[in-house]
């Protein structure tokens, strides 16, 4: 088994595991100020780690310990031991200083809670607030773990820590209260540093604190990962205000924001990030190579396959919305209403799934020319947009009146007393939406030979299918509806199932029939294989006219 394949299957693995988390905390918890304090407490270590580790180690540390151990291996040991010593003591210092200031920090990232809620929220962030420093520790052992060709730890690693969550969910709140989410996340966070651990030990690796900030290894990373970290630190900025705006609307908007977000990522995340991190490779190498036909053809291709499998996955998430939430999270503690909200917020959400798909490829083909300025500068700029447009549209929604009343009628929303909280998902899906066109128009721009016909032509032939395909998941969904009992978990299910099949069918037919080539390029990735495994021996290819197995 290759290690992409390794890598992807526990990738998809982890996430469905995420679904099952989400659906085992909407059932236990529902919609409400349990989960609306976890999230909230979650933001701040979530913050740290992304900042101090993914942010300045994420795509840098590998090439620049690769360097070290190419040389000389005493010498590369002794430069990741001063990685880790350093970037621990870093994320420790971080770390405690946010435990003693956490009533501060929690004031601001949480002000709309009540004094109860606020301090629920301190202590699980204290307790949380042990994890970036394991996931961290734990991050940079994946990272010499992979330098050295050792994949299986670092993929099934977050399959474990998802696995801590849902123990914590499941036993320790039992034992604990609302206590035991946060123990659940340090469980873990130690089970992903054990998995990493364990295979580095049999490297014959030995830790020996260094603590040399001025080594040359330690500044080119810190110095080549700046801009990234930039970047990142505005991301994480933007969800930290979206949860302090989302604590002061009503209870359960956290939850709500947090349900549908997770759930529009899984295909942002399995299909565009899976893209995206196969393709950065090949467009750098070409551009190093000066062949800039060869970078775009490559950027072409995979703007056409990304869309050709988002767009169509967006419209299913906007018109069989109320399905999947039902399905994936509808149990238990979580009511109809709050299937309804987290399926409105969902489809704002699928609106800029296109978008939000397209930003990291295009932010990677800045990097692959070698300007990191323009993509950080653009993300930081939508990172404000959105921000602005989450404090006008929910004035807009607290004010009522007609944009108020349009929200509800075009997402479905019956409790209008908490429709406010939509006012965040559709500022992020405009903000995405303009951050994407403001990449795109840059490098072309930037890129004097790009062609965007090369996209459109694609586009129009997809969207044509989509539409098609569109009216048949809502045909099908009316007609199923008056067949099975939608008052059941076996009805919703079959109601969904059948209009996606339905709607997969169309969407295939139609894009063969315009000839779409994406629709043939994935055609022949999945037939093949599967001829080539199970069908040859009952139908030989003939090669050269003699049979082939």
């Amino acid at each position: 088994m290759s290690a992409a394949f390794m890598i992807g299957f526990f990738s998809f693995l982890s996430k469905i595991l995420g679904l099952v988390r989400n659906r085992i905390f909407a059932g236990e918890f529902g919609a409400g100020d349990t989960l609306d304090i976890y999230f909230a407490a979650f933001r701040i270590p979530d913050f740290i780690y992304n900042l101090l580790i993914i942010g300045v180690l994420g795509s840098v540390f590998i090439p620049v310990f690769a360097e070290y151990l190419a040389r000389d291996k005493k010498e590369a040991w002794w430069f990741a031991n001063n990685v880790l010593t350093v970037f621990a003591a870093g994320v420790a210092v971080f770390s405690v200083a946010a435990i003693i200031f956490a009533p501060q920090i929690i004031s601001l990232v949480a002000f709309g809670f009540d004094a109860q809620k606020q301090q629920a929220t301190i202590d699980l962030t204290r307790i949380m607030f042990l994890s970036p420093l394991l996931l961290g520790i734990s991050s940079i052992i994946g990272s010499i773990l992979q330098t050295n060709k050792m994949f299986f730890s670092f993929a099934v690693a977050p399959v474990f820590y998802n696995i801590g969550i849902i123990l914590g969910a499941v036993f320790f709140v039992d034992f604990f209260g609302i206590i035991g989410l946060a123990v659940g996340v340090a469980l873990g966070a130690f089970l992903h540093l054990i998995i990493n651990l364990l295979p580095l030990l049999r490297l014959g690796f030995k830790f020996r604190p260094v603590f040399n900030l001025m080594h040359p290894g330690l500044r080119k990373v810190f110095w080549l990962s700046l801009p990234r970290t930039i970047g990142l630190a505005a991301y994480q900025l933007n969800f930290i205000v979206i949860t302090a705006l989302a604590s002061a609307v009503s209870a359960g908007s956290i939850s709500v924001f947090n349900f549908a977000n997770d759930l529009q990522y899984v295909p942002i995340g399995i299909v565009a990030l899976s893209f995206i991190t196969a393709v950065f490779p090949a467009l750098s190498s070409s551009w190093a190579k000066g062949d800039v036909k060869g970078f775009l053809d490559e950027l072409y291709l995979s703007v056409n396959q990304i869309l050709f499998l988002v767009i169509p996955i967006s419209i299913f998430l906007i018109l069989e919305r109320a399905q999947i939430v039902r399905v994936i999270l509808g149990y238990g503690a979580f009511s109809w209403e709050d299937t309804r909200l987290t399926a409105a917020a969902l489809g704002a959400f699928a609106i800029s799934i296109f978008a939000q798909s397209l930003i990291p490829l295009f932010s990677r083909a800045f990097y692959a020319i070698s300007d990191t300025k323009t993509p950080v500068f653009i993300n930081v700029v939508c990172v404000f947009i959105n921000i602005f447009l989450s404090f006008w549209f929910l004035r807009l929604m607290d004010g009522g009146g007609q944009f108020f009343e349009l929200v509800g009628r075009l997402l479905k929303v019956s409790d209008m007393d908490n429709i406010s909280v939509l006012a965040l998902p559709l500022a992020f899906s405009i903000s995405s939406i303009i951050n994407f066109l403001w990449l795109y128009f840059a490098f072309s721009t930037k890129v004097a030979e790009f062609d965007s016909s090369r996209i459109l032509n694609s586009i129009v032939k997809i969207n044509i299918a989509v539409a098609l395909m569109a009216m048949a998941v809502y045909l099908t969904l009316r007609l199923v509806a008056g067949i099975v009992d939608m008052r059941t978990f076996a009805g919703i299910f079959l109601q969904g199932a059948a209009a996606f099949l339905v709607g997969l069918a169309v969407y295939s037919s139609i894009s063969y029939l315009l000839k779409i080539s994406e629709f043939f390029a994935f055609w022949e990735a999945l037939y093949l294989p599967v001829r080539k495994l199970f069908l040859s021996r009952l139908f030989p290819v003939q090669v050269n006219g003699s049979e082939k197995l």
